[in-house]
C-alpha cells in the first residue's frame, strides 16, 4: 500500500516539474540555424597598359624636281655664229659670254655710219661760216649730223646683239647654237637656276590635312633612300584643282652639289617617324554599343567604362586619338561581360 502511493507521488512531482518547466521558460534553448553569407564573386580579366608604338611608316608622295628659275637664251639678230663658246649641260654664270655671231656686215654698217658723220660734220662748219645769221640755212646740217649720230647707235646696239650672254647663273639646257651654223632671231637654250631647286607635288585633300601648319618636309632620292632632306614649303595652295581634286605644293630645297637634276623624281614625307609613335590599345580591349565605341578602365580594383575615339590599325594594335592617356590600364580578356564601376581581379595579359 505505501509502495504504491510513493509511485503515484512520484509520477505526480514529474508531470508537475514537467508542466512548471514549460511555464517558466525554464527549458533549454533550441539551436539557432546557421545562417548563409553570400559572397560576391569578382569576375577575372585581364589588363594591358595604353602604350606608345609606331602604328606605320611615314606617309609619302611622289614629287617632281624643277628649277627654281628659268629662262630663255634669246638671240635678237639673225646671223651665221662665229664663236659657240658653252655647250649643253655647263653651267654658266649671269653675264657670261655664250656665243657670238658674225659682225662682218654690221661693221660695214659702222663703217658707212661714220663717214656719213664725218661728212655732215664738215658740212656743218662749212655751212655755218658762210651761213651765221641765217639759222635756217643751219638747221638742214644739224640734221645731218642727227642722223648720222642715230645710224652709229642703231648699228652700236646691232652689235650688241650680236653677243649672247647668260641672263642668270645656272645649267644650259636645250642649247642648240654651234659654231658655223645659221640662226635666226629667237630662242636658243634655256639656262635653269638649280641652287636652290623647286619641288613640286598634287596633294590629296586626305593628305593635305598632314601638311596643315608644317613649314618644311623631308625628301630623299628614290635611288637614296638613306639620305633624307629638308625643303622649306613656299607655297601650298588653298583652292583644290577640280578636275584632278588635287592641292598644289611647292617647296624649296638647297642644292650645293647638284645633284638634284630638274625632271627627276624624288619620295616627299608628309609625316616624319615621331608622328608615326602614337598611343595605342590592343584591339582585344575594344567593344562597341550602336554608335559607341568604349572599353574598360582598370584601377583601383574596378573598372569603368570609357568612350574613346580611334585612329590607324597596324595589325594587333589600334590608335587611340581620344579618350585615353599613357600609362593607363585597359581590359583586353573577360570585358564583354563587365558593368560600369564593377569590382574585378585584374591581373597583366600574356604578351
Amino acid at each position: 500500500m505505501k509502495r504504491r502511493v510513493w509511485i503515484k507521488l512520484t509520477l505526480s512531482c514529474t508531470v508537475f516539474a514537467l508542466i512548471a518547466a514549460s511555464l517558466t521558460g525554464c527549458t533549454e534553448p533550441a539551436a539557432e540555424k546557421p545562417q548563409t553569407q553570400t559572397v560576391e564573386q569578382k569576375p577575372s580579366v585581364k589588363i594591358s597598359k595604353v602604350e606608345k608604338r609606331k602604328i606605320a611608316e611615314p606617309q609619302e608622295t611622289v614629287a617632281e624636281v624643277t628649277s627654281s628659275v628659268q629662262r630663255d637664251v634669246f638671240v635678237k639678230a639673225t646671223g651665221d655664229v662665229r664663236r659657240a663658246l658653252k655647250k649643253r649641260g655647263d653651267h654658266v654664270k649671269k653675264g657670261e659670254l655664250l656665243l657670238e655671231l658674225d659682225p662682218a656686215d654690221v661693221l660695214l654698217q659702222q663703217e658707212k655710219a661714220e663717214i656719213a658723220l664725218r661728212t655732215a660734220q664738215q658740212n656743218w662748219k662749212a655751212g655755218y661760216a658762210a651761213n651765221q645769221d641765217n639759222p635756217d640755212a643751219q638747221r638742214p646740217l644739224k640734221d645731218q649730223i642727227k642722223l648720222a649720230q642715230l645710224d652709229i647707235e642703231q648699228v652700236e646696239r646691232t652689235l650688241n646683239n650680236y653677243k649672247v650672254t647668260a641672263p642668270i647663273s645656272g645649267i644650259l639646257t636645250d642649247f642648240s647654237a654651234e659654231t658655223g651654223m645659221t640662226v635666226t632671231q629667237g630662242t636658243v637654250g634655256k639656262i635653269q637656276q638649280i641652287d636652290p631647286v623647286k619641288i613640286k607635288a598634287n596633294i590629296t585633300e586626305e593628305n593635305a590635312k598632314l601638311i596643315k601648319g608644317k613649314t618644311d618636309l623631308a625628301f630623299y632620292a628614290a635611288d637614296r633612300p638613306d639620305q633624307l632632306h629638308t625643303a622649306k614649303i613656299v607655297y601650298f595652295s588653298d583652292m583644290m584643282d577640280t578636275q584632278q581634286r588635287t592641292y598644289t605644293l611647292e617647296l624649296q630645297a638647297a642644292n650645293p652639289e647638284r645633284a638634284l637634276k630638274p625632271g627627276t623624281k624624288v619620295q616627299l614625307r608628309l609625316t616624319n617617324e615621331a608622328e608615326q609613335t602614337v598611343l595605342t590599345i590592343p584591339t582585344t580591349s575594344i567593344l562597341r554599343e550602336e554608335n559607341e565605341t568604349y572599353v574598360y578602365v582598370y584601377t583601383g580594383g574596378k573598372v569603368a567604362k570609357r568612350v574613346i575615339q580611334l585612329g590607324r590599325l597596324n595589325g594587333l594594335y589600334q590608335e587611340v586619338t581620344q579618350g585615353l592617356k599613357l600609362g593607363e590600364q585597359v581590359v583586353v580578356s573577360g570585358q564583354h561581360q563587365l558593368k560600369d564601376q564593377q569590382t574585378v581581379k585584374a591581373e597583366p595579359a600574356d604578351r
